[in-house]
């Protein structure tokens, strides 16, 4: 299959584009939003797309510039005969035509079927399927920004597996990938495998290997409960044995000890009951000797703290006295400074009120200024609105569509002057009439209908002129376009577009003008000016009425200026004296403040000693009052002697009962460890006693269900039940080793076979490896192979390139490397399908090398020229169309876009052509 050319017509950007390819190569260059793109689009959807598809795949090839439907007409060579191709995309009512020479007409579609079968695929792509139409010849047509990606990635239709498959076995594979032994082989292991496994390889419920896994299993819960009752049997018989035990130990050992230990309990509390009141005595005693000590102790620590506080006394009284002084001094100088501050005020007001009127005198001015500015720029509008009032209406718009219908017009009388006929009398000796009007010698008569040619009486012919049916239908077109253009000068009031511009050009400078002027006006704070002057007005009356309040300030101020009266002063003078005024009136302000912070402080500091003083007397009065109890409560508690020997004999008594308590708790102690190991915690022995008799309960209580549970677990034999239970448990286990020893050979012997079956897959994938082989060479030379593997399933995968003993998958691979290593696999492709296409096709790259270094471009286009010297038709699209000059790629011409009309030659014996678009 050869492409040799296309039409585009109303194609995006393209109103009318014929191009022809070279049979060998044909280089497309031109910048970017030139149409390159478009031409690989349109030529794939019109060999793949039905043309009465709808949708997003039609309103893309839909051009936005030039009125009418996308219509697509494309030459190529199939089956030994040159086709004709043309469709119009136009929904439902498009169109579908295929021709050859040999007479040979289809239509609709029948014709889109008969293409398919050409392409060599199953029918044209649905308007609902577009997502089909990139996998139609994915590995042959590389669009732009897809040269990266990996061919084999997608479906194995996208790169027309089945005629690949054929290609690559009748070139020197023999056999096909299954025979009918070994489709027969497959089946019966299937057959055999269906019963016991799924298809994703897991025991099918209800088969005989699950049966026997379920057998099993309840074979071996069985043996599990034989297992627990002998087990529990044993258990039951020790706890028994146990429980006796305990109840032995409890009634020999454990009883009597807590019985002595309670008698020795009964004598300890005798014992401390009669050394209680012993204790009590002694401690009254002692605690009355104690009172005494800290009573003496207390009566010397007041008396020497009054003596201490006596002295303080009387010298803060002193500091008080003089702090006092120095308060009413500090007084006095507040008032002073505060009288001047209030001067210092004054005088900052008098200078504000004539700050104030000053401000207000120069807004008045401005003011006054703006009004006068406003009331010229109304003045100039309203002049610039009278001028446009007095011009016709007329928009840029209304003149662009003027000069539209003003080159439609000159465009139609050029069509119908083109397509008529003229008649001129040279010389005659008989009279001539066209229509009944005679011609004179020398006359010019133009046709542009059928007349009636008379010469003389005897002689009449009839001329029509040329273009058919066309001169009419361009008649028809010139009396629209006239009466079109006569209608719109009529409604303007013009007479053609030049003095319709003039109109507009007027009109858009006087716009222009009272625009500036609205925007001048804009800047000026026109709103409300009257009101604002009257304010003025007002608030100077009111600064003048407060400053004939003033005099007094006035008068001792212009006492004091140099310059005399202050309402002489200019305002940078004015301001001057303000600042002047406000640093003294801030530096009595921090004096003052500073002064009364020292008269706070001071006030503050005689409080404090006020209120320390007044403390101090209350406290002596308090160690007055004190120190006079204190001396009456000594008098009365005064020591008797007969107490010491008192105290002495308590003592004996009271350590001789102790040793006695020592000794009983030693005997305790003593019991108390005997029965550690079988008494927990601190408690008494009367709360273990009771413990003690309800464990002796619980043990019986036990016992007695033990003995239960013993002659009920042995009623029956439970060692013959778990020998009967071990023998089915290996009955149920050795068939199920059987079944899944069957299951696993079979499934080993089908993983064998499939092992094979990729063997043999592979003899595919290494002729299309080294058809790629060469490609590769003229790239990087013998040292990087390509590696590929073939699965019968999923068809060929796992693209990788061999660096230096290492494979590399195609996707860790550069940029430039994956989009030469696809090119070659593209090309070795095309080259092994050539023969299923009459020995050529056409290999499309748009923009494809964008990321390859420019070093290697001598080397990519050498693998070019191979592809093309074993007979793959290249189309090559790029915005560097100079890349790919010299080194081989002589080509013959070229060709520049300027919607011609007349096609150019089919391509046919053509080896290589240039085209080059232009915006």
């Amino acid at each position: 299959m050869q492409l040799l050319s296309c039409r585009l017509q109303r194609v995006r950007l393209h109103e009318d584009l014929t191009l022809r390819f070279g049979r060998q190569l044909t280089l497309i260059g031109g910048p970017n939003e030139t149409g390159k793109s478009t031409i690989v689009e349109a030529l794939h959807k019109g060999l793949f797309l039905r043309s009465t598809a709808t949708g997003r795949g039609v309103e893309e090839l839909r051009s936005r510039l030039y009125g009418g439907l996308p219509e697509v007409e494309i030459c190529f060579a199939a089956a030994g005969q040159r086709w004709t191709l043309r469709k119009r995309f136009a929904g439902s009512g498009g169109t579908c035509q295929l021709s050859n020479p040999a007479g040979e007409t289809l239509s609709g579609a029948e014709a889109e079927e008969r293409l398919a079968a050409l392409l060599g695929m199953e029918g044209p792509v649905e308007g609902r399927r577009i997502n089909q139409l990139p996998e139609r010849w994915a590995h042959l047509w590389v669009r732009q920004g897809e040269s990266g990606t990996n061919p084999l990635g997608g479906k194995p239709e996208s790169y027309d597996y089945e005629r690949l498959i054929n290609r690559l076995q009748g070139n020197g594979n023999s056999g096909a990938l299954q025979s009918a032994r070994d489709s027969l082989v497959l089946e019966q292991l299937q057959q055999r495998l269906a019963p016991l496994f799924t298809a994703t390889g897991r025991i099918k419920a209800g088969s005989p290997l699950a049966e026997a896994i379920n057998r099993e299993s309840a074979a071996q819960q069985d043996l599990e409960q034989a297992r627990q009752r002998l087990l529990d049997l044993e258990q039951a018989m020790e706890r028994w044995r146990s429980l006796g035990e305990q109840l032995q130990q409890l009634e020999l050992q454990q009883l009597p000890a807590l019985r002595q230990e309670l008698q020795l309990q009964q004598q300890q509390r005798l014992q401390t009951a009669e050394l209680e009141p012993l204790q009590l005595q002694l401690s009254s005693l002692r605690s009355q000797n104690q009172q005494r000590a800290d009573l003496e102790r207390s009566q010397q620590q007041q008396q020497l703290e009054q003596q201490q506080l006596q002295q303080t006394l009387e010298q803060q009284e002193s500091q008080l006295a003089k702090q006092q002084q120095q308060g009413v001094a500090l007084q006095q100088h507040l008032a002073e400074q505060q009288k001047a501050l209030q001067q210092q005020r004054s005088g900052l007001d008098l200078a504000q009120v004539l700050l104030d009127l000053d401000q207000l005198q120069r807004e008045q001015a401005q003011l006054e200024a703006h009004q006068q500015r406003f009331q010229s720029l109304q003045e100039q509008a309203q002049q610039h609105k009278e001028a446009l009032a007095q011009l016709t209406p007329i928009s840029a718009e209304q003149v662009r569509e003027l000069r539209r219908r003003e080159q439609s017009l000159a465009q139609a009388q050029a069509r119908c002057e083109a397509m008529a006929a003229s008649l001129e009398v040279l010389e005659a000796d008989q009279t001539v009439r066209v229509g009944g009007v005679p011609l004179q010698v020398g006359q010019r008569h133009q046709l542009n209908a059928e007349s009636e040619l008379q010469v003389g009486e005897g002689v009449r012919l009839r001329l029509s002129p040329g273009g058919g049916q066309a001169l009419p239908k361009a008649q028809q077109e010139l009396e629209q376009c006239r009466s079109s253009w006569s209608a719109l000068v009529k409604s303007l009031g013009v007479p053609d577009s030049e003095a319709a511009e003039a109109i507009e050009v007027q009109r858009r400078g006087h716009e222009s003008e009272l625009a500036n002027l609205r925007k001048a006006a804009q800047e000026i704070p026109w709103s409300g000016l009257a009101d604002r002057l009257a304010a003025i007005a007002l608030r100077r009356q009111q600064l003048q009425a407060n400053l004939s309040q003033q005099s007094e300030v006035l008068e001792s101020s212009s006492r004091q200026h140099p310059s005399g009266d202050p309402r002489q002063l200019e305002r940078p003078a004015l301001e001057q004296w303000q600042q002047q005024l406000r640093l003294q009136a801030q530096q009595l302000e921090q004096e003052l403040a500073t002064g009364q912070r020292q008269q706070q402080q001071q006030q503050a500091l005689e409080q404090q000693q006020r209120d320390a003083l007044q403390s101090q007397r209350n406290r002596l009065q308090q160690l007055s009052g004190s120190l006079a109890q204190l001396q009456q409560r000594l008098s009365q508690s005064a020591r008797n002697p007969q107490d010491a020997d008192l105290e002495q004999r308590l003592e004996a008594q009271l350590q001789q009962r102790q040793q006695q308590l020592q000794a009983l708790e030693q005997q305790l102690n003593q019991l108390r460890q005997h029965r550690q190991p079988w008494s927990d915690g601190p408690a008494g022995a009367e709360i273990l006693l009771d413990q003690l008799a309800q464990r002796k309960d619980q043990l019986l209580s036990e016992r007695g269900q033990c003995e239960q549970q013993c002659t009920s677990l042995g009623a029956a034999n439970p060692t013959a039940e778990l020998e009967a239970a071990q023998a089915r448990w290996e009955e149920a286990q050795q068939e199920r080793e059987r079944l899944e020893r069957e299951g696993r050979a079979l499934l080993l012997l089908q993983e064998r076979f499939h092992e094979a079956q990729a063997q043999l897959a592979n003899r595919y994938s290494e002729p299309l490896r080294e058809a790629m082989h060469p490609y590769l060479e003229l790239l990087v030379g013998e040292s990087q192979q390509a590696l590929l593997e073939f699965d019968p399933q999923e068809g060929f995968n796992k693209l990788q390139l061999l660096q230096q003993h290492e494979a590399y998958d195609f996707e860790r691979l550069s940029g430039g490397m994956r989009e030469q290593m696809a090119g070659a696999l593209r090309l070795a492709m095309a080259e092994v399908l050539l023969g299923a296409y009459d020995g050529s096709l056409p290999l499309v790259f748009d923009d494809a090398f964008t990321n390859t270094d420019r070093d290697r471009l001598p080397l990519l286009k050498q693998m070019l020229q191979r592809g093309m010297a074993q007979g793959v038709q290249i189309l090559l699209l790029s915005c560097h169309p100079e890349d790919y000059r010299g080194d081989g790629f002589a080509l013959e011409s070229e060709i520049e876009r300027k919607r011609e009309k007349n096609p150019p030659a089919n391509g046919e014996g053509t080896q290589q052509v240039e085209i080059k678009l232009s915006r």
